[in-house]
């Protein structure tokens, strides 16, 4: 029970994808400039935050019903591995934005603000640097009429989607896709 996805979703009338893509590419590296400036103090408080959400009660039963079914249905698409839904996965999520001096030491803990500073800057840099080895990623780009000749030049290229059926194989082999990136 791990995340699976951040998403950065942006819409323009007036900038075509690409343009819009590359802007996304740059609050992403202004981002990780704001959590380095970013105080120890602040970061542990709005971990604390994070985790107070995240531990919040469903107060119907309504909530409580989709959120055990969200888990259950999130291991549909998956191998073995995954298929087993990990009820407490947002408590053990939740354990580990839990700042103390007194966790045994193993390799999940958190003991202060620095070490949560220093791994959150960690994991951004290997997962969401567009520099990084490790980073995936999947852009979906949508053309406005005006822009419909871009839209055109990319038809049956390798690695764009131009129609209900691309998309239909795409998301009948995705699950055996190896991860690598996109480029």
């Amino acid at each position: 029970g791990g995340g699976n996805a951040f998403c950065v979703l942006v819409q323009s009338s007036n900038t075509l994808p690409p343009g819009v893509e590359e802007s996304c590419l740059s609050w992403i590296e202004q981002f990780r400039k704001e959590l380095e400036n970013m105080s120890e103090e602040r970061i542990a408080m709005e971990a604390q935050a994070v985790r107070a959400n995240i531990l919040e009660k469903d107060i119907k039963l309504a909530e409580e019903i989709s959120s055990v079914w969200g888990e259950i249905l999130a291991t549909v698409p998956h191998t073995d591995h995954y298929k087993n839904p990990v009820f407490d996965r947002l408590e053990r999520f939740a354990d580990v934005l839990t700042l103390d001096d007194n966790k045994i030491d193993n390799e999940s803990s958190i003991r202060s603000a620095a070490d949560l500073k220093k791994r959150v800057l960690d994991f951004y840099d290997k997962y969401f640097l567009p520099s990084s080895p490790e980073r995936r990623i999947v852009s979906s780009r949508v053309y406005n009429r005006k822009a419909k000749d871009k839209f055109d030049e990319n038809v049956g290229k390798p690695g764009f989607i131009s129609c209900y059926d691309d998309a239909r194989k795409l998301k009948q082999h995705l699950s055996s896709f190896p991860t690598a990136p996109y480029w």
